[in-house]
């Protein structure tokens, strides 16, 4: 069987911040990449079409398709691209008969919805693709009934029904290094502190999520208990990754990268020990880290690090259960300023009970957190299969959801829900303020000009100011 991977078009989620997001680069679809490596190891080909990085419009895909030939196509999309995912299946199926697959956490956190108005998708899985996703194509090349399948969701003339849950994959070792080499590596670049410009990929060392921020659909997707990939497989994709596919820059998608001190001392341990010579950077939550780790991690390699801050008021993180004190986001950022580590930091804006007031104090925070060198001020957006999502259709806080519309579920520049005294106007300009207020000092933007090259603080200053003036 052949199977054909579509990314669809994601970089329009950023709006009028869409230039700044571009002139950071692309992002490699990692999911794609291990679900494709999954179905080659059991006999089929498979092939990856990144619409944004390789710039490619739904005539392209058409041609791709008559020339490609495949059994099915999958498409994976989150909530914000899943409008941009439906829209790329109904041309599609209005010029084949193939079988459209969507995946990933839409689908898994909205079943039902996304069927109902992805009417061009035949099947949808829910949760982990791999396992599922080989037993669909198996199935449909033997010409057999769906029913069995687990984790599936499926048309049956107009009706839409599910097939029993698939418990999560327990042996993460089971699975093959995604294969990367399907796409094209040159278009995935990132300016890598103190290195230029130079290409990037993605690697994820465990799945699931023990925190309950009430903003996150992780543990929808990936479960609350975490699985780990044994220290071993981890190193070893990292040698095949900088050895072989000549990448020398990864960034770790783990939600929260040190969760496990011992095992991060660990993989560190084994860099070293092995003279992988890379280098790395991640997301932690702040209360996770320490000076001894992170410089043992600096010494193997990780030259930036990013923390969730999400608020600069006490009482809106503990009613988003964010479970870190602003006392441990500031020791966090100090220890890494001090050890020479680049930080990150980001922050939503227009939570549940947020008025004018807290929100101005967030900006205030990250402004002052001198040792924070770039940050992201997100709207906060309810997206479905978060905790969030449920108490803003109930109202909690003082929220007002405005659309159920996905296509405007975008966290820059456009609010789908109203707060209190916050109104979509007011988030808006606020967050264009909280952008100026936390760039606009000396000191930052002498160092985002250098900490990279000068072509690439040209590059990411001009995305900004396109983005903030345009």
């Amino acid at each position: 069987m052949r199977i054909l991977f579509i990314y669809a078009p994601w970089v329009q989620i950023y709006g009028r911040y869409e230039p700044a997001r571009r002139a950071h680069g692309f992002d490699p679809p990692l999911g794609l990449c291990a679900l494709a490596a999954f179905m080659k190891v059991n006999g089929c080909e498979a092939k990856i079409i990144d619409m944004d990085a390789e710039g490619k419009n739904i005539g392209d895909i058409i041609q791709e398709i008559n020339q490609y030939s495949p059994d099915v196509i999958g498409i994976s999309a989150t909530s914000p691209v899943f409008p941009m995912a439906k829209l790329t299946a109904s041309k599609i199926k209005e010029k084949f008969n193939i079988p459209l697959v969507i995946g990933g956490v839409h689908v898994t956190v909205a079943p039902e919805e996304a069927m109902r108005e992805g009417k061009s998708f035949d099947y949808g899985i829910i949760g982990e693709g791999e396992i599922t996703l080989l037993e669909l194509v198996e199935v449909l090349a033997r010409g057999d009934s769906v029913n069995r399948v687990k984790g599936l969701i499926y048309r049956d003339g107009e009706n839409v029904l599910r097939t029993e849950p698939r418990p999560y994959i327990q042996d993460l070792d089971s699975l093959p290094i995604p294969d990367r080499t399907l796409l094209d590596l040159d278009r995935y670049t990132f300016s890598i502190p103190k290195k230029g410009i130079g290409r990037i990929t993605f690697m994820m060392t465990n799945r699931g999520c023990p925190f309950q921020c009430v903003f996150c659909s992780a543990r929808t997707m990936w479960g609350t208990r975490v699985r780990w990939r044994s220290v071993e497989k981890v190193l070893e994709e990292i040698e095949h990754i900088v050895n072989e596919l000549h990448i020398k820059y990864i960034s770790f998608t783990d939600d929260t990268l040190t969760l496990k001190r011992s095992r991060m001392i660990e993989i560190c341990n084994g860099i070293l020990e092995r003279n992988i010579r890379f280098n790395w950077e991640g997301m932690t939550r702040a209360n996770t880290v320490d000076e001894e780790l992170l410089k043992l991690m600096k010494k193997a390699g990780l030259v930036r690090l990013s923390f969730g801050i999400e608020s600069g008021d006490p009482e809106i993180l503990k009613k988003i259960k964010k479970g870190v004190t602003l006392e441990e986001v500031k020791r966090a950022y100090k220890i890494a300023y001090k050890l020479g580590i680049e930080t990150r930091g980001s922050v939503m804006i227009g939570h549940p009970y947020e008025t004018k007031r807290t929100v101005m104090k967030t900006l205030w925070f990250i402004r002052n957190l001198k040792e924070c060198m770039q940050a992201y001020v997100n709207i906060t957006t309810p997206f479905p299969g978060t905790e969030l999502y449920e108490m803003v259709l109930r109202g909690d806080g003082g929220t007002r959801l405005l659309t159920k519309d996905l296509s405007q579920y975008r966290r820059y520049g456009n609010p789908v829900m109203e707060v209190n005294d916050l109104t979509k106007e007011d988030l808006t300009r606020l967050q264009r303020l909280g952008f100026i207020m936390f760039f606009l000092t000396f000191r930052r933007i002498i160092y985002n000009l250098k900490r990279a090259g000068i072509l690439a603080g040209v590059r990411n200053v001009a995305g900004f100011i396109k983005s903030i003036w345009r």
